[in-house]
């Protein structure tokens, strides 16, 4: 089981927690009690369907993740990032959360 460390850029603190191969990011951390979303934005998201671009994190390694999907080429996200709820698990990653306000 792939291994997910999460660095809140909001609070500074650091949460480790596993997911099964090919896993939902957003869905798996969720069950973790970990937040991908900054401040109110844990509220008023689109609940994963990719159209708000709030939970989007920071990846490395990208390569353990799945490749950039339409949506996200729809948001521009960079090559090491990726939306939460777009977001397949395929290895051990550390992820950089609430990055957009």
């Amino acid at each position: 089981m792939p291994k997910i460390t999460v660095h809140n850029s909001e609070t500074g603190e650091v949460k480790v927690f596993k997911a099964g191969y090919g896993a939902n990011l957003r869905q798996a951390a969720m069950y973790n009690d970990v937040n991908l979303y900054k401040g109110m934005m844990s509220q008023l998201n689109c609940r994963g369907i990719g159209l708000c671009g709030t939970c989007l994190i920071e990846v490395d390694p990208p390569e353990n993740v799945d490749a950039p999907t339409l949506i996200e080429k729809f948001h521009k996200v960079a090559p090491n990032q990726k939306l939460g709820c777009r977001a397949k698990v395929l290895g051990d990653i550390t992820i950089k959360a609430n990055l957009k306000d």
